[in-house]
């Protein structure tokens, strides 16, 4: 029996599609982190506790969100809420402030390459909040 015959459809479900788009877009989040921190952080490599955690954090948060599939928002939020605080963290902490336990480098290049972090979010941010509404949809 082919797959029409039997109701299955030879195109990839809409399901499918967003969880590979929010996959894709979390890659983009966490690459945006690590070329920060190999520009700005010369110590670290791509394979150092301060780039492997986080990513870490992304693939368990895009693995909740394609398991827990239908309605539940939580998994969406998680990550939604993951790409916020990248997106804050990386604006604030550019900035002078007494509370660091490091002095960020005031330069064009820093802020650009913070400006890039942060951009590299957005896409993540988009498709989160996308899939936040759809699941809250009856």
């Amino acid at each position: 029996m082919d797959r029409q015959a039997r109701g299955v459809s030879s195109k990839p479900s809409s399901h499918w599609r967003a969880d590979l788009s929010v996959g894709g877009a979390a890659a983009v989040a966490w690459g945006g982190m690590v070329v920060h921190n190999l520009a700005d952080l010369p110590q670290l490599t791509a394979t150092s506790r301060e780039n492997t955690w986080p990513g870490a954090i992304w693939l368990l948060l895009v693995g909740l969100c394609v398991a827990v599939r239908r309605r539940p928002r939580w998994p969406a939020t998680l990550l939604w809420g993951w790409g916020w605080l990248n997106l804050r963290g990386g604006a604030i902490s550019v900035l002078p402030l007494g509370l660091w336990p490091y002095h960020p480098e005031q330069s064009l290049r820093h802020y650009l390459f913070h400006a890039l972090y942060a951009l590299a979010q957005c896409p993540l941010l988009l498709l989160a909040q996308s899939e936040r509404r759809r699941r809250a949809q009856p």
